[in-house]
């Protein structure tokens, strides 16, 4: 209930729609209910019982039975004539009336419901997703990316499916049943004694079928996780599927996984089928014990029998609606299990807290001290410390699981580190934060992503305010625009999921304009160039250099010659900085540094 309560906090905001919800529905229960009560008077006529007891009289309203009877005077005062013809068809138009009254309310209260459930579930999936973009990177990392695409779509679909239905029956179903309970006290409590006694072997059911059910359900949704994972990793790496020949492989992970799923979801249908197909049983053994009692009484003169059908009619509609409360528990086992894997995202905190400072730019340095990152219990860097001073280029250079990247990643504060601190004039960067912290950075990574929108939209990605100006001088500045303009329509031309429309020189260019439209303070390059061929690294170098004029960067490099003309180079390995300083500085160390540098140029193992 922690977890349907949780769910139903969602509604705020739905509050007027939530109102005439209810009173739709309740007017729907009590119409219902009425016209199920309204056999009696017209099996009386038909029947040709003495009508006088339907005849119009004061009756105080201290209990059910004044309250029935109150409700069959006021049926009377519309229907009544000494003429029984003419009472049944004003009792035929009553119930006309009734029923399309009824229907009115039912067609409003579902399109009431509809717009309350759909309300509650995009509420939902716009927390959820919100939750997620704003977790940190070692969320991302530790989970796969078909997993949290399962839970905003599947799981929220899940929930849609069988808890907003909840809030429909817990509104319409309780008032049928206890207006229905109401009436059939009213004719004989003994009856409905007897036709609710095998209620406590039903509740029984319910309480063992649940724990299995849940259980199932639980399989169920992690199945679809993995086989969306499945779906995902396959077609986003469908170009190494092909080229290794992997198709079978591939599918046979896709196969298994959803017959695990197939399996699961049967299991779980068996036990739901179940408990109603008894309850049903129950119910009819009930009914059957009422209607040999009833007509027992109708026989001795004790009951009449109009009240006794009108009451096995009323014990007819009231199954329904206890079938769907009863029901309710098998229903939402799936969602409730949906539900938990959802709020448990939700209810994730991100390592890295912002902080509550606003940071417009730097003036000195940016400071690394005493560094030290460990993942997974794993050092990645020990002790790491430097300076990035103002308008300065400091490079990245070392074997690959160096550090390189890492030291980025904490400086741009992707993570925290464990010990140690990253200040920026002086101020420690925690204190900041994260939005304006991060503006300070313009980032261009070895793998470019461009997101499946027009130039110009990948462009001032992050930077709503940038105009069609700043976006063209982002571009030149990229050395872009010359090839943009060739596109069919521009700027406004689609690149195409992950830029797959264009070539990897021209992605890369893209991305060095998002990265300069904000003009940022300080610029990052993570390898840029070292994925292209020869031509594209050209043009993309030229980008480069035009972009770091005067500019504050940090430069990860693989190719060492784009990084000769450095301030500073820093020379990782094993996450320690084992050399630094400029390009001639480290050839006449002879060290790690000339040993990659000779590797690449092959001078000293062609000596």
């Amino acid at each position: 209930m922690k977890t349907v309560f949780r769910v139903l906090r969602y509604m705020r905001g739905f509050e007027f729609i939530l109102i005439l919800s209810v009173i739709c529905n309740t007017l729907y229960s009590l119409l219902t209910a009425a016209s199920i009560a309204i056999i009696q008077p017209i099996l009386q006529v038909i029947f040709k019982q003495d009508t006088t007891a339907t005849s119009p009289t004061v009756v105080p309203l201290g209990n059910a039975l004044s309250i029935k009877d109150s409700f069959y005077n006021w049926i009377s005062t519309i229907v009544i004539s000494p003429d029984k013809s003419t009472m049944l068809f004003r009792l035929s138009l009553f119930i006309i009336a009734a029923f399309i009254a009824k229907n009115i309310f039912k067609y409003l209260g579902a399109n009431l419901n509809v717009r309350l459930g759909e309300g509650i579930i995009k509420s939902m999936r716009d927390s959820l997703f919100g939750k997620m973009v704003n977790l940190s990177m070692d969320f991302f990392n530790r989970s796969k990316a078909g997993e949290l695409m399962s839970l905003v779509t599947n799981d929220i679909g899940v929930m849609h499916g069988s808890i907003t239905p909840l809030v429909v029956t817990l509104f319409r179903e309780p008032i049928q049943v206890v207006v229905m309970l109401f009436l059939l006290i009213s004719f004989s409590p003994e009856l409905t004694l007897i036709a609710f006694s095998t209620s406590i072997f039903s509740l029984l059911i319910i309480r063992f079928s649940t724990k299995y059910i849940r259980r199932y359900a639980t399989r169920m949704q992690i199945s679809t996780a993995i086989f969306t994972s499945v779906l995902q990793e396959t077609t986003s790496g469908i170009r190494a599927v092909k080229s290794s020949s992997a198709e079978r492989h591939a599918i046979r992970r896709f196969t298994d996984e959803t017959y695990n799923y197939v399996r699961s979801a049967i299991k779980n249908q068996k036990v739901v089928d179940l408990v109603p197909s008894i309850n049903d049983v129950l119910a009819i053994v009930a009914l059957s014990v009422v209607l040999y009692v009833g007509g027992l009484q109708v026989f001795s003169g004790k009951m009449n029998g109009s009240d006794l059908m009108a009451f096995l009619f009323l014990l007819f509609g009231i199954m329904s609606p206890i079938t769907a409360l009863t029901g309710i528990p098998a229903q939402i086992q799936r969602g409730l299990v949906a539900a938990e894997r959802v709020f448990a995202v939700i209810d994730s905190s991100p390592s890295v807290v912002s902080g509550s400072k606003e940071l417009t730019g730097f003036s000195s340095q940016l400071e690394i001290n005493n560094l030290t990152f460990s993942y997974h219990d794993k050092p990645v860097l020990r002790e790491v410390s430097f300076q990035i001073p103002k308008s300065k280029k400091i490079a990245f250079v070392g074997p690959s699981g160096g550090g390189k990247s890492t030291m980025v990643d904490t400086i741009i504060r992707f993570y925290d580190p464990q010990r140690g601190e990253l200040t920026v004039d002086g101020t420690n960067i925690r204190e900041f934060t994260l939005e304006s912290y991060r503006s300070l950075f313009g980032i261009v990574s070895q793998e470019p992503i461009l997101f499946n929108d027009t130039v110009a939209g990948n462009i001032s990605l992050g930077f709503p305010n940038a105009t069609k100006a700043d976006i063209e001088r982002a571009a030149q500045i990229a050395n872009a625009h010359d090839f943009i303009m060739r596109l069919p329509h521009g700027y406004d031309s689609i690149v195409g999921d992950r830029g797959v429309l264009l070539s990897g020189g021209q992605k890369q260019r893209i991305a060095i304009a998002r990265a300069v439209v904000r003009q940022p303070q300080i610029l990052i390059f993570d390898e840029a160039t070292s994925a292209l061929d020869s031509e594209s690294e050209k043009a993309v170098q030229e980008a480069v250099n035009r972009v770091l004029e005067n500019r504050t960067a940090i430069i990860i490099a693989h190719r060492l010659s784009t990084i000769i003309d450095a301030d500073e180079i820093l020379v990782f390995d094993g996450g320690q900085i084992v050399e630094r300083g400029k390009h001639s500085q480290l050839i006449a160390l002879a060290g790690t540094y000339k040993r990659l540098y000779d590797i690449q140029f092959n001078t000293s193992e062609q000596n």
